[in-house]
């Protein structure tokens, strides 16, 4: 199930870095991060079963600081253009 649709993705890519992207660009890094997701799970699944628990608990992920911190920016940017004058329309 996408989490967002390819006419948001593009819009979402040359607002934030002047890029322009076509669907195979998206298609491919949607590839990419379903790809990176996975193998979160799967390291998170062998802490949990280490741990004797059924259940991943966000501290069994292997969150590096500098993902973070990139979180932390992107929480950041939709904070400011939620509350920007141009989002209000």
């Amino acid at each position: 199930m996408p989490v967002m649709g390819l006419v948001k993705f593009e819009r979402l890519f040359r607002a934030v870095g002047g890029v322009t992207v076509d669907r195979d660009d998206v298609n491919r890094y949607l590839d990419f991060v379903n790809d990176a997701i996975y193998d979160l799970i799967v390291i998170g699944r062998a802490t949990a079963k280490a741990n004797v628990r059924d259940v991943i608990e966000p501290w069994d992920l292997p969150i590096t600081k500098g993902l973070q911190e990139s979180m932390r920016q992107f929480e950041n940017s939709k904070r400011r253009s939620n509350s920007s004058p141009s989002s209000n329309r």
